[in-house]
């Protein structure tokens, strides 16, 4: 196996910890702790692609940004969900109310689509 492949699956890892308690996210002492753990992550992505030789981006280097995009995509989308409907959004194949699988698909699809797009505008404007 590729390291790089090995790399974005140990990258992976902790985003599909967090993705399965994602509850526990609501904690003060939580979120801070698994937002250190993705910049941590972030910074040796960074630093990997830095040291390596390719002329194009490797995939381990989207997948050291995954975490961090999809703690952020989490907190943004609940506190509205949260002001507009005054509960929980349920994060899930099939939630008890069917307005909560746009919660569900934003944070999916945006985790996996961000971190490219933003690669893309950043190396595009500088």
């Amino acid at each position: 196996m590729d390291i790089d492949i090995t790399l974005y699956i140990i990258f992976g890892i902790p985003l599909f910890i967090v993705g399965f308690q994602i509850e526990k996210l609501n904690q003060k002492k939580i979120f801070p702790i698994w937002l250190s753990i993705a910049v941590l992550i972030l910074l040796l992505g960074i630093a990997i692609e830095n040291n390596s030789n390719n002329e194009m981006r490797s995939i381990s280097y989207y997948g050291s940004q995954m975490l961090l995009v999809f703690l952020i995509i989490q907190r943004i989308t609940r506190n509205i969900y949260f002001k507009i409907f005054k509960r929980e959004p349920e994060f899930g194949r099939s939630p008890k109310h069917k307005i909560d699988n746009i919660y569900t698909l934003l944070i999916a699809i945006g985790t996996m689509l961000l971190p490219f797009l933003l690669d893309a505008y950043i190396f595009h404007k500088f």
